[in-house]
């Protein structure tokens, strides 16, 4: 279609271009669309854990302790390999097209599409060493593990006095974060422990959007990154007696850099130009208090309570997608949130080889990347670039996630399988213990 030029710049200029005029300060995460879709999963490692809705700070009686809460790794008494594999399925929403209005905004009439991808990959693995009054660990483990990809139809712009369009992309990312690391635990009383981890966190990121006009890739942004960094973890167990334990854990998120690039296409000759910027991908940091509480010997009851910082992602400025040439950072937020875990588990302890039946549930509070800074979208302002960002990046809604399980205990070795089901996300688990 023919666009009125209406706007400081050409829109669909506008809209080719991610990056931020120069500028010394840090940057966070920029607002190509494809990020607006990523998501992230702090569940603790483990199938048992994942069968107990994640609850697992004030128990913390096994290996993946090294992660959870370190202070736990007290509890064990001999040396423990322990290893596990995770495949997880992802529906990830993004805007799909339709039309949104402006003067005053309206997203009504806007379409929302779904992208279904799925990872599987070894996910945790430690090697766990007691001593006298204190117990060491080194452990693996894939923190995070993403992809999606998916294509648009372009989105009509109806701002009253003109019109005009949001232009179709095909785009595609995939991310991953790992640890390696070492913890101690030390018991200072019969009752009370305390613990810390340290690790070489790496991060590897790829994506590329490419936008499209009658049928031609014209522009395109790339986001790509392999970066390292070192991040850390505290805890705390009471066991204040034969039924209660209580725990507290701190976890530290990495801060890594990458590289995003605007590029133009040779199917767009008229504006040859590209930029390029620095931005940084902040980790979440994570604080933890849980509760164990064995009303039996058959049964077990956990409650964990997590703070997530996930505003860590937006705390920074954002290089500008809709007006390269603005001064001020893109306004795109993410809320902390507060997630509730609860699991129950039972025994058949009077089997030869005991047999625990597991299940659990957990609030995922929305943490979608957006901007939600919609007033005064009008045309010939800076709120209406504010306006366009608000429509490719619309909240979510808090995810309500519950898991089963059960575990089968020998002598020497503990196999575990557990599955966590939400609306967005399904993950499936295995995993084992080698006590020698």
């Amino acid at each position: 279609m023919r666009h009125r030029p209406t706007l400081r710049r050409p829109l669909s200029i506008a809209l080719g271009l991610i990056l931020g005029a120069a500028s010394s300060s840090v940057l966070a995460i920029t607002n190509d669309e494809v990020n607006s879709g990523v998501q992230f999963s702090f569940s603790n490692p483990g199938a048992r854990s994942l069968a107990l809705g994640g609850a697992f700070t004030g128990l913390a009686d096994d290996a993946t302790a090294a992660y959870a809460n370190p202070a736990g790794l007290t509890i064990l008494r001999t040396q423990e390999l322990a290893f596990e594999a995770r495949h997880t399925n992802y529906d990830t929403p993004f805007t799909a097209g339709g039309t949104v209005g402006f003067a005053p905004f309206d997203d009504s009439n806007v379409l929302e599409g779904s992208s279904s991808d799925s990872v599987f990959q070894p996910s945790f693995a430690s090697w766990v060493v007691p001593m006298d009054g204190w117990t060491a660990a080194v452990y693996y483990q894939r923190l995070a593990d993403f992809e999606t990809s998916f294509t648009t139809d372009g989105i009509m712009i109806d701002a009253g006095t003109f019109t005009d369009f949001i232009f179709p992309v095909r785009t595609d990312l995939e991310f991953d974060i790992q640890n390696i690391g070492v913890a101690v635990g030390v018991e200072l009383t019969d009752s009370f422990s305390i613990g810390a981890s340290i690790a070489h966190s790496e991060f590897n990121l790829r994506s590329r959007t490419v936008r499209i006009q009658n049928g031609i890739d014209f522009n395109q942004q790339r986001q790509d990154g392999n970066d390292d960094s070192v991040t850390f973890g505290v805890g705390a167990l009471w066991r204040l007696n034969d039924r209660w334990n209580f725990g507290l854990a701190y976890r530290r998120g990495a801060q890594f850099n990458y590289r995003a690039v605007n590029e133009t296409l040779p199917g767009n000759p008229s504006f040859p130009n590209s930029s390029e910027q620095r931005p940084s991908f902040d980790v979440p940091h994570i604080i933890s208090a849980g509760v164990a509480f064995r009303p039996s010997d058959a049964w077990l009851l956990t409650l964990d309570v997590n703070r997530v910082q996930y505003s860590e992602l937006t705390d920074s400025n954002s290089p500008d997608l809709f007006d390269f040439t603005a001064t001020d950072p893109t306004p795109l937020e993410v809320d902390d949130g507060t997630e509730i875990r609860f699991g129950v588990e039972y025994a058949f302890l009077n089997m030869q080889r005991p047999l625990f039946l597991r299940a659990g549930a957990w609030r995922d509070p929305d943490h979608r990347i957006r901007n939600d800074q919609v007033d005064d979208c009008v045309s010939n302002d800076p709120g209406f670039f504010n306006c366009l960002d608000a429509t490719l990046f619309a909240p979510g809604d808090d995810e309500w996630h519950y898991s089963l399980g059960l575990g089968w205990a020998f002598e020497k070795f503990q196999i575990d399988a557990a599955a966590d089901f939400s609306d967005l996300v399904d993950t499936y688990s295995v995993s084992g213990v080698l006590r020698f």
